[in-house]
């Protein structure tokens, strides 16, 4: 029993040097006088209605407690005498919704409660304590607590039996202590709100103020124990922080932390460092229990407890002081897990758990199902960003915690660089839902900042790179420059501070490259491999048969095959998970209108001296790029392509008409001064913005930007040329798939100009272009005869080969076994596939073709352009109509876009738009590898067949025919007239005689100035010793042409000779 007793005095000691009293000799704490009372203490609490009326006496100072041994906590006791009690009208009892009542004291009754017996129930109240063995319940069926130790200790010392704030801290600490169904700190917590409620109802000029303040004090004090020092009341330190657990109840809950203990907390932090750290360390402990949790999961406790905490500046202030905060050395894949906000920013419903929780096998799911799954998934997600963002603004609304939130988001951000790699490692980054998170908080900070009128765009620094950033561009490839280049201008280091506007504009851009655009590549990249793995199942489901007698190879077929459909049906489930988080309007727009400014901000930077956009931008652009410009990263301009491909193409309806201009402006600004870009595939996203946006939607037949482009002014006097040199860059992209490339950049330049077309200022500029900029538009047309060509020869040759294997299939010979008919149908399929593709660019090339043909027919007969021309009409004429037109027929022709009466309309239409031009006449009977005047008869026949044409365009046709088989025939006698031609008067290259002969500067060879224009429009090399070459440079050989003259006109005067002499030897016809 000694050393029972023992213990406790220790215990004893060590709370009195905590709270800062001093013991007695006998090693109790000394005890002030207590005031004096007559009035019994009633043995359990009673409403105060049935309180016996007594008048009370008003208290001296002298009746006051004289020392406070918790007055070094920080609060003094009260040296000044209350007022007397002032005697207002009885107020209502307030009913607490625990079922206890606020005891306040009454204002008028017959006889006053003394303040001593006042103080006796409301401490009683409070805390739920009784000094009379009998009482167990309260009058609210509450438990209460009987003190021995407290009553002997005030029977010893002879004063009234009753409880007061001198002998509280001593009553507390015995409650706390003999707890047997709750822990102290709970018990204490409750005392808390109760103690707390009653001091909100208090005045401070109330005589009882300072005993409800002294109490709650007291009351907070203890709890702090119960969580720094739990071995004060008998208690076994908890290795995880105890009010980490209350922290996520509900703050009206007894057990919960309330606004008034956190603001009480704050009032100590400068006296009591441990209330710091204990709260510091329970939000600690809830970021690390959160990490482990998903949205799955009872997540909103856990962010409604750090809502709570960043609303009090010293909590927010702590919190950035914590060593988790911003942890030095942290990898990428471990920011959303081990500082103190991953994981609050980490809850997504990307994460793979939560997207199988929303789209449970998604294959048997229809299409309502998966889009209610998707918004809700979308709401869900809305709610969290939403309180995300209040917690990320806190930070940024203080001075002093704002440079450390921002340092975190660009740890985000410069730690995951390889989520742009070719090939990520999902292990060595951070995830998609907590990229896009940081994304889209950062998105909303930017918000206050970008208004319509761009009025704070100046605040922008251009020079922020070059001044020690928080962003790291050192390894990101630039726009418009090497490495070197950029080492070397990010080198001078460059003077002054950053403002806010700035960091956090820098930081969103880089968000959005590893953040948003990030994840859309993600889910590219899962859909392929989604399909890929759809293909494996099949195979391998095929291969059951080969492990039905073997029941253990079976079971592991079968396991395996388990396996992969789990794969599978979580690879579903995260594709229709991002497709949902990408597809919410709402952030999308907020992300749209942050690339707005991005855009403007990059057209101001490549348009020096203009105040853009106030002033119009002027094209092209100056011929030398700003260096500050040419260094940036290439995702500056990368996050606007992609960003806008993805709206653009899959929810366009959200793009506003401001939104729309800027947009059309940087599209056609970098195409018509694409040398600022060097990044062909950059290029090539802005022409695909393009014609996603001229695509019909709901209520707009051209699209969100047709009626832009049609239309406006800037685009009407840069868009063609913009599309056309592009059209002609496009044909060499650098890579090892430029080939197949160029084909899709140019189907989407098509769409854009048949969307303009019939505006005819289109037209007039493509004249425009034709008279002066000539090798210019030479090169455009030749680039188009090409790929006519192409395309064309590839799709027929795809049809002869489903004509042929289409036919050996159905009728398969006998020899034919499986395997080799397996490779036979292998085949078909992908001659299918090939001319599908390219049906689809042949008819839109056609269709170009025609168009411009229509619109400008001189240009299209220049001796450059008009024999290519000839000789593609020819052979795709002769291949629709001649002998060996009917190995294009195929089963099904419409599925890949083959309609042949149409295409042979549309060839038709080429040569009637050419049918006034005698260079088209002659170079289509000059064609000796196609022509046949049969085609023309075969072709007439069958448009008269299925009326292709109109009667006037089938006599027109006629004539043409006609007219041509004339030209054939006056070149033939032309041939014949000249005879052998001298081999020096001939071109090298075509053996002909030529018209307009020039020397090569170089090689000093002659040849006719069309034949080497024709050339060079494919190599810009001197065709005999590969030199570069141009046009310009050639010299006109005058001599030779001299020499050419005379030799035609010897011949001519030869030929006249002969027929003068042929008429005069004709004998007179006298037959009549």
């Amino acid at each position: 029993m000694a050393d029972l007793q023992s213990d406790a005095d220790k215990i004893r000691m060590k709370r009195l040097a905590k709270l800062g009293g001093q013991p007695t000799a006998n090693g109790e704490p000394s005890a002030p006088p207590r005031p004096a009372s007559s009035s019994p203490i009633p043995s359990t609490p009673q409403p105060e209605d049935s309180q016996p009326a007594q008048q009370a006496e008003t208290p001296k100072t002298s009746d006051l407690p004289k020392a406070n041994p918790f007055a070094q906590l920080g609060v003094k006791a009260d040296s000044k005498a209350p007022p007397r009690i002032n005697i207002k009208p009885k107020p209502t009892l307030s009913q607490n919704g625990d079922g206890s009542t606020d005891v306040l004291p009454r204002s008028q009754q017959g006889s006053r409660d003394s303040i001593e017996i006042w103080e006796d129930r409301t401490l009683n109240t409070i805390f739920r304590l009784s000094l009379d063995p009998s009482t167990t319940r309260d009058a609210h069926g509450h438990r209460v607590y009987y003190l021995p130790s407290v009553r002997s200790d005030l029977e010893d010392e002879g004063v009234p039996v009753r409880l007061s704030i001198s002998v509280l801290d001593q009553a507390i600490l015995e409650a706390a202590s003999n707890l047997q169904e709750e822990e102290p700190l709970d018990y204490l917590l409750g005392c808390w709100k109760r103690v707390s409620r009653m001091f909100r109802g208090m005045r401070s000029n109330d005589p009882r103020f300072g005993i409800l303040k002294e109490a709650r004090r007291l009351c907070f004090s203890y709890c702090i124990f119960a969580v720094t020092m739990p071995d004060m009341f008998g208690q076994e330190p908890s290795p995880v922080n105890p009010l980490a657990e209350r922290l996520l109840v509900d703050s009206e809950h007894d057990r919960g932390i309330c606004h008034d203990f956190l603001s009480e907390a704050v009032s100590r932090f400068n006296e009591d460092e441990s209330v710091k750290e204990a709260l510091v360390g329970a939000m600690e402990q809830l970021s690390r229990e959160l990490s482990k949790l998903s949205m799955n999961d009872d997540y909103k406790p856990y962010i409604l407890a750090m809502r709570n905490f960043v609303r009090y500046q010293p909590l927010l202030l702590a919190l950035t002081q914590s060593s988790m905060f911003l942890p030095p050395d942290v990898p990428a894949q471990h920011i959303e897990t081990s500082t103190l906000l991953g994981p609050f920013f980490c809850l997504s419903p990307m994460q793979g758990e939560v997207a199988l929780n929303y789209f449970s096998s998604p294959k048997t799911r229809d299409k309502a199902y998966i889009a209610n799954s998707q918004k809700a998934l979308r709401m869900t997600l809305q709610t969290h960003q939403d309180e995300l963002f209040d917690i990320a603004n806190c930070f940024i609304k203080t001075k002093d915690s704002r440079e450390k939130i921002l340092n975190w988001f660009a740890l985000t951000v410069n730690a995951n660089h390889k989520r742009r790699a070719m090939q990520v490692d999902p292990k060595t980054v951070s995830s998609d839902g907590f990229m896009v998170n940081v994304t889209v908080i950062l998105d909303r900070l930017c918000e206050p900042f970008m208004d319509a009128t761009f009025s704070k765009i100046d605040r922008i620094d251009v020079e922020y790179l070059r001044r020690n950033p928080r962003v790291l561009i050192e390894d990101e490839t630039k726009i418009s420059t090497d490495q070197h280049a950029s080492d070397h201008f990010y080198a001078n280091k460059v003077g002054g501070t950053t403002n806010f506007i700035t960091e956090i504009f820098f930081l969103t851009v880089a968000a959005h490259h590893y953040g948003t655009e990030a994840a859309n590549t993600k889910l590219s990249q899962l859909q392929r491999d989604v399909k890929w793995m759809e293909k494996q199942l099949e195979k391998f489901e095929v291969e059951r048969h080969k492990f039905a007698q073997n029941p253990a190879q079976l079971a592991m077929f079968e396991a395996h095959l388990k396996k992969l459909k789990d794969q599978l049906e979580k690879g579903h489930c995260t594709i229709l998970a991002i497709q949902g988080v990408l597809l919410d309007e709402l952030s999308q727009a907020r992300s749209m209108q942050f690339m707005r400014y991005v855009i403007v901000w990059l057209l101001r930077l490549v348009s020096p001296g203009l105040n853009f956009p106030r002033q119009p931008l002027q094209l092209p652009l100056v011929e030398e790029q700003p260096e500050v410009f040419k260094c940036l990263p290439e995702y500056f301009l990368e996050d606007i392509v992609d960003n806008f491909k993805f709206i653009t193409r899959n929810i366009p309806q959200i793009i506003t008409s401001t939104q729309c201009d800027e947009l059309m402006m940087i599209c056609i600004t970098f195409l018509r001064s694409s040398e600022y870009i060097k990044n062909p595939y950059l290029k090539s996203g802005l022409v695909t913005i393009l014609f996603h946006g001229v695509w019909p939607i709901y209520g707009r037949a051209k699209g969100v930007l047709g009626d832009l482009l049609y239309a406006s002014d800037f685009a009407t006097k840069h868009l063609l040329h913009a599309l056309m040199k592009f059209y002609i860059e496009c044909e060499s992209t650098g890579t090892h798939t430029q080939f197949f490339d160029k084909f899709n950049i140019r189907y989407e330049i098509f769409q854009v100009i048949r969307c303009i077309w019939p505006n005819p200022i289109y037209r007039e500029n493509l004249g425009t272009e034709a008279r002066l900029n000539l090798d210019f538009f030479v090169r455009f047309v030749n680039l188009l005869l090409n790929d006519v060509t192409f395309v064309l020869d590839e799709s027929f040759t795809a049809f002869k080969q489903i004509h042929d294997l289409a036919k050996e299939l159905h009728s398969p010979p006998e020899s034919l076994d499986a395997n080799a008919r397996q490779e036979k149908e292998e085949a078909l399929s992908a001659a299918q596939s090939k001319a599908k593709g390219y049906m689809q660019l042949t008819n839109e090339t056609v269709a170009m073709l025609k168009l411009f043909t229509e619109a400008l027919e001189d240009s299209f007969t220049m001796p450059e352009i008009v024999q290519r021309l000839a000789d593609m009409l020819d052979y795709n004429l002769d291949a629709l109509v001649g002998p060996k037109s009917s190995n294009l027929k195929v089963e099904n022709g419409e599925e890949y876009g083959w309609r042949p009466k149409q295409m042979l309309a549309e060839i038709v239409d080429v040569y009637l738009n050419l049918k006034d031009k005698t260079a088209f006449h002659r170079a289509v009977a000059r064609d000796g590898r196609s022509y046949k005047p049969s085609n023309f008869t075969k072709a007439m026949t069958i448009m008269q067949r299925y009326a292709l044409k109109s009667p006037e365009q089938l006599q027109e046709w006629e004539k043409l025919g006609n007219l041509i088989q004339a030209a054939k025939e006056a070149d033939e006698q032309e041939e014949q007239d000249y005879g052998d031609i001298p081999d020096e008067l001939c071109d090298p290259l075509m053996a002909t005689l030529m018209e307009d002969p020039v020397i090569l500067p170089r090689s000093r060879v002659t040849l006719d100035r069309s034949t080497l224009r024709s050339h060079l429009l494919s190599d810009p090399n001197d065709p005999f010793n590969r030199t570069p070459l141009k046009i310009e440079d050639v010299i006109p050989d005058v001599e030779m042409k001299a020499r050419i003259e005379a030799f035609k006109a010897e011949k001519r005067g030869k030929k006249i000779g002969e027929t003068s002499a042929a008429v005069e030897g004709e004998p007179m016809d006298t037959s009549a």
